[in-house]
């Protein structure tokens, strides 16, 4: 029995020594719903808004936001809106109390601002009860032409759906923020804006995630002199800084302002904060500019290294006594080469983007230069920390862990380590809280995070494997981001995972010997990434599916480009610009993505061929000329207002179904041609989550793809910080797909700790999925992620659900839940034994049996034999408690006199109280 853990979850937040200016934009204190209907109106075709009681320190009542979605409707969403004016330039951040009776039915939310004849719009998840929401300026985005921050003439709030169940939702006490540190993002215009806004977000999130209160702005809204009044301004990516943005740095330096800016570094600036001019340094080796190592003395907080993988870096040095270097670059052989972080009394710069690997160590980073400019933040940090301690995979309370510990331990064979972990979390906690109240904040923090440690352990370890199951990784660089392959494949193989999905080749170059396209820097430098990963893949029993981005050119050849340019295959968005991706309707482009898919599978030993950005960018693209020409040929008449009837107006519809018909025949044509040559190879796609939403935004029908037999398994891109909003994906996904193909759900895993990836694989169990995928394999998940999973969730090895035969289950009560309630006292269910599926050898016969299994896939009961190929067994289930499956274990034999283990399952059933 594990002793009770010292309470260190509930904590009274000392004020700040700086508090936010709060703008109350509403309230929401309406006295009845015709009231808060004056207020707020309903478009298109949504249902009035109500009110509700909700007690707070501020008010009694919040709004509700009816969402009607089984009703049948053209538009997708809810939407109310409601009229103001406010000039908004000052405050950095947005934030308001949200809440959902059941997310299930949505795929999140957007908050819209209107200015003039544009809209800046963020998105939200939504999570099941009542959350607070914090929307960074960042982390807007420009519809239409909006006339600034300054002229906002109204506030919009969409919820859009998932599937067609009414739910509600809620929404109270709508603020704007202005806090004492902001970060800003660089040009919302020109080929750099993406790169810019992430970049913002990045930093925004590891500051939130710290428990650092800041805002986020623009460069737009700096000049509208948004630093004003603030204390430390963090640049996170600022190409295109221009001469009055500096007047604006300048100003905020001298009334005593701290900057911290990454990467582009003016002259002028540099010498503002007294450093050398920076001069530029392109990589010339793999792995140069791998890591920053610290003085770790030099600044209170430093973390010893953090990993980068940067590929080009400015360089700058103290220009006098004021400053001082406390970073290095160093490679990946160990060597320490230029100055990577250098720091004065005025600010501090780092020679390139935070990039989006080894985010822990990255927040410890930002979190030790923020607090060195501004001290206030590591009460904030320590208070965070302190309270976060006990939130541990999904888990937000203390108790809700210790009864998932208590539940799980005896059964595991790790249960004295959980035992040994929670008291070492009990010992840790203990004094805990008194650090805090001395002001002795570090040590809190380093004290929090030993208690997180423990708790984090032991919930791994609580955790059991389950067989008949895809575990895989996605490699962005296409490298295998170890030493080598070898090393790569190995560190998979040892941690349990059975397949990886690495990026071999763009629109516009390959990291293979390819015939189609231009030879990456990667295949000159590396070899062939294809070649190398099969290999070891066979060596080490790791299937390799490699994934191609379509469409989008990557880092192809000036010459290619310029190839296409010229060719008109490249999209050009509504406003005329042309854009570095092909367009999808051109058909050169359909064959060239093709033939590049068929080429893969042809000359490699390859498991798989994978989709990635099988789809448009977004729903401004494409609207070139080519479009237009075969737009009109297959409407049968001349469009009178190009691009706008296409784009909002009357033909908006049909234009919508024509782009998805263009990537519906890449994946489709794909599909057969890879077959006609390799039956076996597996065709897979990673997919937007936001289906049926993905038809209208991106082209992209995935479900019809599953439906269609063209994929043999799908792997939704279900990249959630939320377990509630991953779970609300997952649900809907599994809903819509009923088991047509596998689902293998991709995880997030470079946006949350490698606990609460864990606990995602859990729910994503529970809910039907099997298998999952992780992005990313770079050096933080290979070296420091994948032991954790070997320790217990993939500890054993598992055989992957696509190589087994092909069996059909089906029930009368099936329907679009993710788990099929069955009402009754008996659930029937066929299995039919369609055929023995495509394998490299000739597969001969099969033998088997059906089984009823919990979520784990521990065998409950056995309910027959496997029927003969091309026939089917009826089953008849009692009344059971819990959810469960039907799988079907048995072996493979081929010609050859091999045999092979399978394991396939059903949909997941659940009895009706």
């Amino acid at each position: 029995m594990m002793r009770p853990l010292v309470c260190i979850a509930l904590l009274v937040c000392a004020p700040g020594a700086f508090a936010a200016d709060v703008l109350v934009i509403d309230d929401f204190e309406y006295s009845d719903a015709a009231a808060a209907g004056e207020a707020w109106r309903t478009a298109e075709e949504s249902a009035p808004v109500q009110t509700m009681p909700r007690q707070t320190a501020t008010g009694t009542t919040a709004l509700v936001l009816p969402c009607d979605f089984s009703r049948g409707r053209r538009n997708e969403r809810a939407v109310v809106d409601r009229n103001v004016e406010l000039d908004l330039v000052r405050y950095g951040s947005i934030d308001f109390d949200f809440y959902a009776e059941n997310p299930a039915p949505t795929r999140g939310g957007t908050l819209y601002f209107r200015s003039g004849s544009g809209w800046y719009g963020a998105g939200f998840g939504i999570e099941r009860g009542w959350n607070r929401i914090r929307l960074g300026k960042g982390a807007f985005r420009s519809e239409g032409s909006p006339a600034g921050w300054d002229r906002v003439d109204g506030v919009r709030i969409a919820i859009w759906k998932s599937r067609d169940i009414d739910t509600s939702c809620a929404v109270d006490n709508l603020h704007a923020r202005s806090e004492t540190i902001v970060v800003v993002s660089g040009r919302d215009a020109g080929p750099e804006a993406q790169t810019a806004r992430e970049t913002a977000e990045r930093i925004g999130g590891l500051l939130s995630a710290a428990g650092v209160p800041h805002g986020i702005h623009s460069s737009k809204d700096v000049l509208a002199g948004a630093l004003r009044g603030r204390r430390l301004a963090i640049f996170a990516y600022s190409p295109g800084m221009d001469s009055e943005e500096v007047e604006r740095i300048r100003d905020f330096v001298h009334d005593g302002g701290k900057i911290i800016i990454f990467y582009t570094l003016r002259s002028d600036v540099a010498a503002l904060l007294g450093f050398s001019s920076p001069a530029y340094r392109g990589r010339e080796r793999p792995g140069q500019f791998d890591e920053v190592v610290f003085d770790s003395e030099a600044v209170a907080g430093l973390p010893e290294r953090v990993f980068q993988g940067s590929w080009n870096i400015t360089v700058a040095r103290p220009a006098d006594d004021r400053g001082r270097v406390i970073g290095w670059w160093q490679d990946a052989q160990g060597n320490r080469g230029e100055p990577a972080v250098v720091l004065s009394d005025r600010g501090a710069f780092m020679g390139h983007i935070m990039t989006g690997e080894d985010l822990g160590s990255k927040q410890d980073f930002l979190l030790a230069l923020v607090g060195h400019f501004e001290p206030s933040a590591w009460r904030d940090a320590a208070q965070n920390a302190l309270s976060g301690a006990v939130r541990v995979g999904p888990f937000t309370e203390l108790a809700e862990l210790e009864a998932f510990l208590q539940q799980r331990g005896p059964k595991s064979p790790f249960s004295s380590q959980i035992s040994a972990h929670w008291e070492q979390a009990r010992a840790e906690a203990a004094t805990m809280t008194q650090l805090l109240a001395d002001e002795r904040y570090q040590e809190t923090i380093a004290r929090a995070a030993r208690v997180r440690s423990s708790l984090a352990e032991a919930y791994v370890l609580a955790h059991r494997p389950r067989d008949g199951e895809f575990r895989a990784v996605w490699n962005h660089s296409g490298t295998g981001d170890l030493a080598n392959w070898d090393d790569a494949m190995q560190a998979l193989s040892q941690a349990g995972f059975n397949a990886v999905v690495p990026n071999m080749w763009w629109g516009g170059v390959a990291h293979y010997a390819s015939d189609l396209l231009p030879r990456s820097a990667t295949f000159r430098e590396k070899g062939d990434q294809i070649a190398q990963a099969v290999e070891a893949g066979k060596r080490h029993g790791v299937q390799v599916h490699p994934w191609k981005v379509n469409y989008r050119l990557g880092h192809t050849t000036p010459e290619f480009t310029q190839q296409m340019r010229k060719a008109g295959r490249l999209q050009a968005t509504v406003t005329g610009e042309v854009t570095e991706w092909l367009c999808p309707s051109h058909p050169d482009n359909q064959r060239l993505e093709i033939d590049t898919m068929v080429e893969v599978a042809r000359n490699y030993d390859v498991d798989g061929v994978h989709f990635d950005y099988i789809r448009y960018p977004d729903d401004e693209s494409c609207y070139c000329d080519g479009c237009r020409e075969r737009f009109e040929a297959h409407l049968g008449r001349a469009v009178q207002d190009w691009p706008g009837d296409c784009h909002r107006g009357t033909l908006a519809q049909q234009y919508r179904d024509w782009r998805c018909e263009q990537i519906n025949a890449v994946v489709r044509g794909t599909a057969k041609q890879v077959r006609a040559i390799k039956p076996y190879v597996k065709i897979s796609a990673a997919v937007f989550s936001g289906y049926p939403g993905t038809k209208r935004s991106i082209g992209q029908d995935w479900l019809l793809w599953c439906r269609e037999g063209w994929l043999d398994f799908v792997c939704p891109m279900n990249y959630s910080t939320s377990d509630s909003g991953f779970r609300s994906m997952s649900e809907s996904q599994m809903g819509h797909l009923q088991g047509a193909v596998p689902l293998y759900t991709g995880i997030g895993h470079w946006r949350i700790p490698d606990e609460q990836a864990i606990g995602q694989v859990e729910i994503s169990r529970s809910l039907g999925s099997d298998g999952f995928i992780l992005f990313n394999m770079g050096t933080a998940l290979g070296e420091r992620g994948l032991p954790k999973f070997g320790r217990a969730v993939t500890s054993a090895p598992a055989v992957l659900p696509h190589n087994g035969p092909v069996i059909r289950f089906r029930s009368p009560a099936d329907d679009d839940q993710p788990v099929v309630l069955v009402p009754g006292d008996t659930l029937t269910l066929e299995a039919s034994l369609a055929g023995l599926g495509a394998h490299r050898r000739q597969a001969t016969g099969v033998r088997g049996v059906l089984q009823v299994e919990d979520l784990a896939g521990e065998a409950q009961a056995e309910l027959a034999d496997l029927p003969e190929p091309g026939g089917s067994v009826t089953v008849t289930i009692p009344r059971r408690t819990g959810t469960f499956r039907v799988g079907a274990v048995g072996e493979l034999s081929f010609a050859d006199g091999t045999a092979e283990r399978f394991i396939l399952r059903s949909r997941p059933y659940r009895f009706a109280e």
